[in-house]
């Protein structure tokens, strides 16, 4: 998925999820939850999280292959309890709400995720081209169901 697409799953996520786990959808559990949704792509050096998250990045892309270990749930669950331990509950519900809305939208995708990486190489893999006409549907959809929210 592209970068607004993960933006939008975010905040897409937060809102209409965010209050099975307690969190009020307000400006700062979006933001929040947008924010964490692009950080798996610091992977990549030339992504959008990437160019804007440097060296970071480059430590990253050099320890971790894209879509490895930063896209499995397992370092969804270390994000979950680092923001935890240095913020609050409900920071970290909204940032692993987002982190794994990216997940979930790249386990659409042809590439997919290895959801276990590194305890597992099993794949979950989509049918949605990344950028493609799919994709541009789903984040029209989430963009409607937003604004339908709002209104």
């Amino acid at each position: 998925m592209i970068f607004l697409t993960h933006l939008l799953g975010g905040i897409f996520s937060v809102v209409y999820f965010g209050g099975f786990l307690g969190i009020d959808a307000g400006i700062i559990s979006m933001v929040i939850a947008a924010l964490f949704a692009i950080l798996p792509d610091i992977d990549m050096v030339k992504s959008k999280a990437g160019k804007h998250l440097q060296p970071f990045s480059v430590i990253a892309s050099l320890l971790f292959r894209h879509r490895g270990f930063l896209h499995s749930f397992i370092f969804a669950a270390v994000v979950y309890f680092s923001v935890q331990y240095l913020f609050s509950a409900a920071i970290a519900a909204a940032a692993a709400i987002g982190y794994s809305s990216h997940l979930l939208l790249d386990s659409l995708t042809k590439e997919g995720i290895m959801p276990l990486s590194p305890l597992s190489k099993a794949r979950i893999k989509g049918f949605v081209k990344t950028g493609g006409r799919l994709e541009k549907v789903l984040a029209a959809v989430m963009v409607l169901l937003l604004l339908a929210k709002i209104i």
